[in-house]
């Protein structure tokens, strides 16, 4: 089933256009939205099977970004991550797949 996956960084201010455009160039494949101090990555993906083969490389990328992101806590560390299933779609976006 298709899942949908949005984490969320909150990056120290003196890195924050740096660390936006380190994850765009990283996640060519997912939206990048900027809301006051966080970051927000969103991407799709056709199987949780899929997004579980992505992980390592996810966190080996986090572990090299992590000193420009500040804590959200010491329980949540540095992203606050969601996924879910996806159970609908805008019929716009299925109609052009």
């Amino acid at each position: 089933m298709k899942t949908m996956t949005m984490v969320y960084f909150k990056p120290k201010p003196e890195y924050f256009e740096q660390y936006v455009e380190a994850l765009k160039k990283s996640s060519p494949e997912s939206y990048i939205l900027t809301r006051d101090d966080e970051v927000i990555e969103i991407w799709l993906q056709q199987s949780v099977e899929k997004l579980a083969e992505q992980q390592s490389e996810a966190l080996d990328w986090l572990d090299d970004h992590r000193y420009m992101l500040e804590e959200y806590s010491p329980e949540e560390g540095h992203t606050r991550p969601y996924t879910a299933f996806v159970e609908q779609e805008p019929s716009y976006i299925t109609e052009q797949n």
